[in-house]
């Protein structure tokens, strides 16, 4: 990536995911000077299923990227749908055509259109301290064995459920997360391959795993999939999965558990000229954990937020927290159906089935 040293910009960006990419291009289009940090060597892979699903995802990435290019798809390209499997009642389908991509591939295709829009780039750097002094936000940075310190007028916290960013503005703050593993193995299961599945072998919203198919894998996902082991060996082995098969590779990521804070205000995402957006804010959609829409949508409210900041002569962080109210409304819409789902598990499984897929399908239809 391009070679930068200490100096000043207008805005820097934390973390090269899809809302970070996708802020950092909005500046640079709007004519800020623009730098973009990723801890990872670009490009890197996220653990996600790699849907893109409802509206925010869909129409703010053709927006503000274009359609995606079918070399960064990943075969089938596009899932027709997700299904649910609740133990003693027929799966229930839910019909729903998604974009389909390994993040690896989609977020660096996302990276590639902010580089081009004249956004400076630094990957492998490890964010160590961010704060506000008077006017000027300082990012505290270490790469390899060299530490440097860079100014901006704002910073954009776009780095993940474990964002450094977050850490820096609430040290006290605590954060619950759950942890989803991903095991991806050769082959194929003898399973409907242009959807995504879920499985819930306990008759509980948690803990649960999913089922995709991409290319010449399979992939096994879940933040369950340690206390499933056994349940997922004798659910998937009518599929053609064997127990002592090994992944070719796994790995997890972190999820911050936030929602209950976001919605009572107890932990607000801004502070001064700094502004956390997406998974570092943990602004992901309830019972499903998709976290792409919510990325963008409050990354294009982050730059919103500071242009105007500059316009009134004030800091960004009150204008901010406005404007993403639009998202917390979703979020405690979404929060509150886990009540729901919870009652129905006492029901019957038929109802806990038609409950989970109500649950997944409204954030596919968020206006």
């Amino acid at each position: 990536m391009k070679k930068l040293g200490t100096g000043m910009w207008d805005v820097i960006v934390v973390g090269a995911g899809p809302g970070g990419s996708t802020a950092a291009k909005a500046c640079a289009e709007r004519g800020l000077k623009t730098l973009l940090l990723e801890k990872k060597k670009l490009p890197r892979d996220k653990v996600c299923s790699g849907m893109i699903a409802g509206p925010w995802a869909k129409e703010l990435i053709r927006q503000e990227f274009g359609e995606i290019p079918k070399g960064v798809l990943v075969p089938p390209r596009y899932l027709s749908g997700q299904i649910f499997h609740v133990p003693k009642c027929e799966a229930v389908v839910l019909d729903w055509q998604t974009i389909f991509a390994w993040r690896k591939d989609l977020d660096f295709w996302m990276v590639e259109k902010a580089l081009m829009k004249g956004v400076e780039i630094k990957d492998r750097v490890k964010v160590e301290g961010v704060f506000q002094k008077r006017h000027e936000c300082v990012v505290r940075i270490k790469m390899g064995t060299e530490r440097e310190e860079y100014r901006a007028r704002f910073v954009i916290g776009a780095d993940g459920g474990s964002s450094a960013v977050r850490k820096a503005l609430f040290p006290t703050l605590k954060v619950r997360q759950s942890v989803p593993i991903r095991e991806c193995y050769e082959g194929y299961l003898d399973i409907e391959k242009d959807y995504l599945h879920w499985f819930f072998p306990r008759m509980l919203p948690r803990p649960r795993f999913n089922v995709n198919h991409k290319g010449d894998f399979f992939l096994i996902e879940g933040s369950g999939i340690k206390e499933l082991r056994e349940e997922i060996a004798k659910i998937l082995s009518p599929y053609g999965f064997r127990s002592t098969t090994e992944p070719v590779w796994k790995d997890a990521c972190t999820i911050p558990l936030l929602h209950s804070h976001l919605i009572s205000g107890s932990f607000r995402p801004a502070k001064g000229n700094i502004l956390l957006i997406g998974d570092a804010a943990g602004m992901l959609f309830p019972i499903t954990f998709e976290g792409i829409g919510a990325a963008l949508k409050s990354g294009l409210l982050a730059v919103d937020s500071m242009c105007d900041a500059v316009r009134l002569g004030i800091e960004a962080e009150e204008i901010y927290l406005d404007k993403i109210k639009v998202i917390l409304q979703v979020i405690e819409q979404l929060y509150s159906l886990n009540r729901t789902i919870e009652e129905d598990v006492y029901k019957s499984p038929v109802a806990l089935s038609e409950s989970l897929k109500s649950a997944y399908e409204k954030p596919l239809r968020i206006s």
